[in-house]
């Protein structure tokens, strides 16, 4: 179900769109929202807020491209936003236009599992340019005609009523709006035999108005909207399709929520590179266990036994990081969840012999593989003695898109391979800290689309 919604800015400023989708899966529901959240036009930049709800079991990605009505898609933000599964994922995504280029709406495409769905939102608003001339002539014409302008600006306008074109029988309706001038704004949703369900008075002149339609309303309704001031009237009519409630899921017998007793770490110190132990007491016949962390990334996870017990295998690049261990139990369709905090410390350290590298022995920079898809995982690895590392990766330009760090106490890091329309050359940069001097070593990489 996607419907516009309208998000007021701070201040006086107009308001600004976008879409909200609701989507209801075997595995769970899940809801998207993306609007256009403001416009730097000094810089160049439009900024779209996303908000993703997973109440599934499934990861999610989105990725977000930019399109004319009539044209190609343009990739606007270069990485992908991953949505762990039972996560709440808020995203603010920057959009260069220099770098797009003129597009009419941005596109966020969301995917995983059995869930595949789009969300749209509009370009910012373009500027007229005016010349010298113009601006003149509106000047002038402001000075001889103001008490005409004065009337033009009172006269009733209706700018926004946002009314979703279909909902659910029994389902909350929301409508957002907008209008200016003169004038007050009432409002009646109605069946098409005429009963009324709703009236009112609008108290302000941008908001929501909120409704409740019973679920004996019918095949649809009528929502007007009437507009009236001193310098005229203005109306406005939506009708809403009502779709029958969707149907409540039977839980049968087998599909009976498991119970989950004990969920607790069984390893006394975590950390990155080495396994991680956890200990549960459950009745559920299957599920998982995942690691996550604050962003909602997944970094490792491994399916639940029978004994209990379960080891995750904890990547370096975890190193430092806040991590949630969470439990998915899982009885047919049936599930439950519980999740524990842990922090991932730098690898143990090796004895001193085999922490001391020999005389002369230069850092070497490794990766995991030389060829990568967009939105793999890429492993950045210093053998060898070396003091603290800046990761870049950059295209051919020398345009960085992510960085990182490897302190002196750690070897690797973790990268993503960035969204390419075609085989594309990137080039992983280490600047390592010797001394009161510094090394850079380069390495390439090939991006190729799946």
């Amino acid at each position: 179900m996607n419907y516009a919604l309208a998000l007021p800015e701070r201040g006086h400023r107009p308001m600004l769109y976008g879409t909200r989708a609701q989507l209801a899966s075997g595995s769970g529901d899940v809801e998207g929202y993306l609007t256009l959240a403001g416009c730097d036009k000094r810089a160049g930049t439009a900024s779209y807020a996303l908000r993703i709800v997973n109440q599934s079991a499934h990861p999610l990605r989105a990725r977000m491209t930019c399109a004319r009505l009539r044209g190609d898609s343009v990739l606007a933000y270069p990485l992908d936003v991953h949505v762990a599964p039972f996560a709440i994922s808020e995203t603010l995504l920057p959009v260069r236009v220099a770098d797009v280029g003129p597009y009419d709406r941005a596109i966020v495409q969301v995917s995983g599992g059995d869930i595949a769905f789009s969300l749209e939102a509009p370009a910012p608003p373009k500027r007229r340019a005016r010349s010298r001339f113009a601006l003149a002539a509106c000047a002038a014409a402001a000075l001889t005609a103001g008490s005409a302008f004065g009337a033009a600006a009172a006269t009733p306008r209706i700018g926004l009523l946002a009314a979703p074109d279909r909902v659910f029988a029994g389902a909350p309706i929301d409508v957002p709006y907008a209008y200016a001038g003169l004038g007050a704004l009432q409002y009646t949703l109605q069946t098409p035999d005429g009963r009324q369900l709703a009236a009112g008075l609008a108290g302000a002149r941008e908001g929501t108005l909120h409704f409740s339609v019973p679920a004996n309303a019918g095949r649809d309704v009528t929502l007007s909207v009437r507009l009236s001031g001193p310098f005229g009237n203005r109306e406005q009519v939506r009708r809403i399709a009502i779709a029958p409630a969707a149907p409540k899921r039977i839980v049968k017998a087998a599909d009976a929520p498991p119970h989950i007793s004990e969920f607790a770490l069984a390893t006394p110190v975590v950390r990155a590179g080495a396994p991680m132990q956890v200990r549960y007491v459950t009745d559920a016949r299957g599920g998982e266990v995942w690691l996550i962390d604050d962003a909602g990334r997944l970094w490792a996870r491994a399916p639940v036994s029978a004994g209990g017990v379960t080891t995750l295998n904890v990547p370096e690049a975890a190193a430092g990081r806040s991590v949630r261990a969470v439990l998915h139990a899982r009885n047919g369709s049936a599930d439950a969840v519980a999740s524990l905090g842990v922090t991932v410390l730098p690898g143990a350290v090796e004895s001193a012999d085999a922490q001391t590298p020999r005389a002369g022995h230069p850092p070497v920079l490794t990766l995991s593989s030389s060829t990568a898809s967009p939105g793999d995982g890429i492993t950045v690895s210093i053998a060898g003695d070396h003091g603290d590392a800046r990761i870049s990766l950059a295209d051919k330009s020398g345009s960085s898109v992510e960085q990182g760090d490897i302190p002196a106490s750690q070897n690797a890091l973790a990268l993503t391979a960035p969204q390419v329309t075609g085989p594309t050359t990137y080039y992983v940069t280490a600047s390592i800290t010797q001394g009161v001097g510094e090394q850079t070593i380069v390495k390439k990489i090939l991006i190729t689309p799946r």
